[in-house]
This record gives structure tokens, C-alpha cells and sequence, in this order.
């Protein structure tokens, strides 16, 4: 009797051991025309949680998306084999730490071939080593500060257009709103502290005046103090570098203190979302913005997106979805899920067209572009390249 119990955990014990054996990259499913379908997984870190947790939100949204659309088309091919996808997402929480612990778990728990790294550039730039000695790729497709590519590191590219690129965008939109003398508030953050080095001399080369500088920290909602300040300057504009969730207030507290200075924001917000929470203080804003005019690869996407989401895809969602297309566009070139070296090899030799544009990179990792403007008037918004005339 004893001998057959024993018998029965062995068996029971192998089954188990065989279905935890297919959890990971080798888990084999039926595909449409009757063929196996392997899983590939794809590491994800975003902020879903702490003062930046909505940007992150978004994102993985798009991820989501992406996934979703391409899984329910059966997968992609590398090869002779089909794949579908799995996102395996960690919460970093807006916190350097917990990014550095969920890279290290990707990479040796999960084994990951690739990683998509944060909305926050600071959480980013703490990755980047972890994942240059494993040998890694890891790309983000939001974070935008310089000191990320800065790093010299092989594996990592920058996706999302960079804050270096969006200066002259920047500098150009503050002249054509007739800024003299501008006073620049920024959170003070990786990618705020970024704009605060970027900003003031190619200001000073287009002949406009810094009147007042101030910094914040993410947590800050209470700005009075602060703004009272930046008015004694007399500023006829106000150049802002906040995230969606740290603009809201901020903004509505401008709108208090200073209701007719100009405001430019420079790309970390969502328009449609200012207009939604903050109407009569966003009015006549401009902010610098990854989305342009509405394509139909925009429109098809919206329609997507819109099946599985309660409110309209943003830009940040556009980033999202692209950042997993791309991936996979890059295991296809490369023509493997694990071997990581040609798969980031694919990834630098990219020239891949996305939502947000055609991602390509140079020897650094940077990429080249330049983002387009919003502008919000009478509770719409108008996006426009930056070359055209803002509207009256």
C-alpha cells in the first residue's frame, strides 16, 4: 500500500513539474491553423503606483494593447515558429530601488531577452548598469532625459524623444508666443533637472531672458508660495516641465496668481487630460507633445484601443503600443526570442514607423525626434508641427 501512495506523489509531483516547465518562454499552446504557438516574454518596469503613477498607467495600458492585438492575431513569426507575448510588468513606484530590484528579477528569475524600461528617468538611469553587465537590451520608449544616453551604454537605447531634441522646438514656441522675459519652473526630477541644464543657454542664443528659476519636488501640491515669487519677476511667460499629474495643480494655481501670463509646458503633460480636470486654467496652454496630426494608423489604433479602455488613447498609450511592436519587429529582424546580443543588435539598426514616428537610432542610442505642439483653445486642442504658425 505504501508503495503504491509513493507511486502516486512521484506521478503527481512529475505532472506538476512538467506543467511549471511550460510557464516560461517554452510554453506551447494551439495556434489558428492547428500548429504550436510558443510564449515570449517581455520584461516591463513602470511606475504604476506612487506621484508619477499615471504616466506609468497609461503606458502599460498601451503595452496591454499591443499584446492583446497581436496575440489575438495568432503571433508573430520567427522563422518557422509563431510566438505570442507576455508582458511580465513590475511595479517600480517611482522609486530608483524598486526599478533596480524588478531589472534584476527580470533578468535573473524571468529570464527576459528584453526589457522596456520606465516613464522616469531617474528609475531608468539605475537600470541601465544592471542590465549592461547581463548583456541585456533595455529600451524606453518614455523616459527623456540626457544623462540616460549619457551613460555610454551599448544595450540601453532612448525611444522617447529626448529632451535635447525638444529645445529647439521648445526655444522656437516660446518665441512664437512672444515670450521676452520667462520665468522657468521645473520638477525636480531627473528628466526636470534635465530641462533646467538644456534650457537656459539655448534661451540666452535666441535673446530671451530667464527672470526667475524654481524647482519642486514630485510630491508638491501646494505651489502659492513658490508662485508668489516667480510674479515679483514680472514675467510675460512661464515655461513649465511638469508630468500630467504635477501639472494639474500647479497649473490651477498659476491660474490664480498670474491668470494672463503665457505658458508653455514642455512635454511631460496630456492635454485632452489638463482640459478634463483643469478647463479655465489651461486655456491658450501650449505644450510640446510626442503626438501630432491624426493618422489613420492613429485612427485604427484609437478604435483598438477603445474596446478594452474607458477613456480616449493618449499619447503616452501610442508610446506603449509602440514599444512592443517594435520589440517584436526587432526579434523578426534578428530572427530569434533569446539570442540577446542580435536582438539588440536589431534594436540600434531599427528604422521602424510607429505611432509616434520612425524610430532610429545613432551609435549612442539616441534617436531622432522632434516632437510636435498642442495648443489648447476654447476647450479643444490643436496639434501642429512646430514650423506652422500658431493659430489666433
Amino acid at each position: 500500500m505504501k508503495k503504491v501512495k509513493l507511486g502516486l506523489v512521484i506521478f503527481v509531483l512529475s505532472v506538476f513539474a512538467a506543467l511549471a516547465g511550460c510557464s516560461k518562454g517554452s510554453e506551447e499552446t494551439s495556434g489558428k491553423s492547428g500548429g504550436s504557438v510558443e510564449t515570449v516574454e517581455i520584461g516591463v518596469v513602470l511606475a504604476t503606483s506612487g506621484p508619477i503613477a499615471q504616466t506609468g498607467t497609461w503606458v502599460l495600458d498601451g503595452h496591454k494593447a499591443a499584446e492583446k492585438e497581436i496575440n489575438d492575431n495568432g503571433g508573430f513569426k520567427v522563422g518557422d515558429k509563431t510566438y505570442k507575448v507576455k508582458i511580465v510588468q513590475y511595479d517600480s513606484e517611482g522609486r530608483a530601488e524598486s526599478a533596480t530590484a524588478a531589472t534584476e528579477k527580470l533578468i535573473n528569475q524571468d529570464k527576459v531577452p528584453v526589457i522596456l524600461g520606465t516613464s522616469i528617468s531617474s528609475e531608468t538611469a539605475a537600470m541601465i548598469p544592471i542590465a549592461q553587465r547581463a548583456k541585456t537590451p533595455l529600451i524606453t520608449f518614455v523616459a527623456a532625459s540626457d544623462i540616460l544616453t549619457a551613460q555610454g551604454a551599448s544595450f540601453f537605447s532612448q525611444a522617447a524623444p529626448a529632451n535635447k531634441n525638444y529645445v529647439e522646438a521648445g526655444t522656437k514656441t516660446m518665441k512664437d508666443m512672444e515670450m521676452k522675459n520667462i520665468a522657468f519652473i521645473y520638477v525636480d526630477d531627473a528628466w526636470g533637472q534635465s530641462y533646467g541644464k538644456l534650457y537656459p543657454p539655448a534661451m540666452e542664443e535666441k535673446g530671451l531672458k530667464i527672470v526667475a528659476t524654481e524647482k519642486f519636488a514630485p510630491e508638491q501640491k501646494e505651489f502659492m508660495t513658490m508662485l508668489n515669487k516667480v510674479k515679483a519677476k514680472n514675467p510675460d511667460g512661464i515655461v513649465l516641465a511638469a508630468e500630467t499629474e504635477l501639472a494639474v495643480p500647479l497649473l490651477k494655481q498659476l491660474h490664480e496668481v498670474m491668470p494672463d501670463v503665457k505658458i508653455m509646458e514642455s512635454g511631460g503633460s496630456i492635454p485632452e487630460e489638463l482640459i478634463k480636470v483643469a478647463p479655465d486654467a489651461v486655456n491658450g496652454l501650449v505644450t510640446l507633445s510626442r503626438a501630432g496630426a491624426v493618422t489613420p494608423e492613429i485612427t485604427k489604433f484609437q478604435e483598438l484601443f477603445a474596446k478594452s479602455n474607458s477613456y480616449k488613447a493618449n499619447s503616452f498609450n501610442y508610446s506603449g503600443y509602440d514599444g512592443i511592436h517594435f520589440i517584436v519587429d526587432a526579434m523578426q529582424r534578428a530572427g530569434t526570442v533569446t539570442d540577446k546580443e542580435k536582438i539588440n543588435k536589431a534594436i540600434r539598426d531599427a528604422k521602424y514607423k510607429g505611432l509616434i514616428g520612425t524610430y532610429s537610432f545613432n551609435e549612442k542610442g539616441e534617436n531622432s525626434l522632434v516632437g510636435n505642439r498642442a495648443i489648447i483653445k476654447d476647450g479643444k486642442v490643436i496639434y501642429q508641427t512646430v514650423n506652422e504658425p500658431l493659430p489666433k
